[in-house]
C-alpha cells in the first residue's frame, strides 16, 4: 500500500434483502461443530462461496426466531444448530434426527450436485452461508425456492464432517439435510456486518441492485483510513455469475478519492439470480452479491 502501514482491516458491508447480500463463508464465531456420531460420508462438494478474512465484530438481523413462533419442527436458529444442540441424523435421509424449523433464511444460490441433491445456500444475517439440501425424494413435492427469496425451512440437522473445514460449507459440519418442507417467510431480512482488523474502512457498492440482464453494472470499492482516502491501494474484484460457469476478474488501483470501479455489461442471455462478488484488499478477502433479473 502506497505510504500506508496496514495494521489490519475494517470492512463494513451494509446489505439488505432489497440490496446486496453478504455471502462470504469463513466468518468469525462459526463453530466447527464436529460430531463423532456423524457418518462423515459425502457424495458431493462445491466451491461456491469464498472465504472471508478479518474478525467479525458485530452482526444484526431482523429475522430472529422466538420460542413463541409456530413451527412445524422445533423452532431454532442456524447458530444454535452449529453448536451441536441437536444430535446429527445417522444418514442423509434424516434417520434418527430431530425435526427443526428455521425462519427468515435468504436464498443465496442453488446448485444441483452429482448425487441429485439441491444445495440451497442460505443466510440468516448472522451466519453468512449455511448449506441446506433438498434430496431427490422430496424435490417434486417441494420445488426450488427462488434465489433472493426469504424462506422458512423445516428439516433435519446433519453433521457432514467431510466438509467441516471448507469455506463454501461455512467452516462447519452442520447442514439441514434433508429439507423436508419450505415456505415463503413472513419475515424480512436486513443484514449489517462489521469486520475489524485495523484502521482501514472498505465499502463495496453497486450502480444497480437489482439489475436487469443486458445492462451495464458498476462495482465500486472505496478505501479510507483515519487520514482519509487511501491512494494507490491495489484491489481485486472477482464476480461469479448465477450460472456458476461464468466469471469476471478485474484489478484496479484506488485514485485520489480512495476508490476504483469496474464496469461491464451483463449478457442479455445470462441466467438471472444472485451474482457472487469477492473483493480482495490488502490480502484480505470479502464477499457480497447483487441480484440480476430478466
Amino acid at each position: 500500500m502506497a505510504s500506508k502501514t496496514v495494521l489490519g482491516l475494517v470492512v463494513i458491508v451494509l446489505l439488505s434483502f432489497a440490496g446486496a447480500t453478504l455471502y462470504g463463508a469463513s466468518l468469525g464465531g462459526n463453530s466447527n461443530g464436529t460430531n463423532p456420531s456423524s457418518s462423515g460420508n459425502s457424495s458431493s462438494s462445491s466451491s461456491g462461496a469464498s472465504s472471508t478474512s478479518g474478525t467479525q465484530s458485530s452482526e444484526s438481523s431482523s429475522a430472529q426466531t422466538t420460542a413463541q413462533e409456530s413451527c412445524a419442527g422445533t423452532c431454532t436458529t442456524l447458530s444454535v444448530i452449529m453448536t451441536g444442540a441437536f444430535p446429527t441424523a445417522t444418514d442423509k435421509q434424516g434417520t434418527g434426527g430431530t425435526t427443526v424449523t428455521v425462519k427468515g433464511l435468504q436464498v443465496l444460490k442453488i446448485l444441483t450436485e452429482s448425487d441429485g441433491d439441491w444445495h440451497v445456500y442460505v443466510t440468516d444475517g448472522q451466519v453468512s452461508v449455511f448449506i441446506t439440501e433438498i434430496i431427490p425424494r422430496d424435490q417434486a413435492a417441494e420445488g426450488k425456492p427462488a434465489i433472493g427469496s426469504t424462506i422458512d425451512e423445516t428439516g433435519t440437522p446433519y453433521c457432514d464432517t467431510v466438509h467441516q473445514t471448507e469455506a463454501w460449507h461455512g467452516n462447519t459440519c452442520w447442514e439441514i439435510h434433508p429439507v423436508t418442507a419450505w415456505q415463503l417467510s413472513s419475515q424480512t431480512l436486513t443484514v449489517t456486518t462489521t469486520y475489524t482488523a485495523a484502521p482501514l474502512n472498505v465499502t463495496i457498492s453497486y450502480a444497480h441492485n437489482p439489475i436487469t440482464r443486458g445492462s451495464a453494472q458498476t462495482i465500486t470499492v472505496a478505501v479510507i483510513d483515519s487520514d482519509g482516502p487511501v491512494v494507490g491501494q491495489a484491489v481485486h474484484i472477482h464476480v461469479v455469475y448465477a450460472s456458476g460457469s461464468t466469471t469476471k476478474d478485474y484489478d484496479c488501483t484506488t485514485a485520489a478519492d480512495g476508490s476504483c470501479s469496474y464496469t461491464w455489461i451483463i449478457g442479455s442471455t445470462s441466467n438471472p439470480g444472485t451474482f457472487l462478488v469477492s473483493v480482495t484488499v490488502g490480502g484480505m478477502q470479502y464477499g457480497s452479491s447483487f441480484d440480476v433479473t430478466t
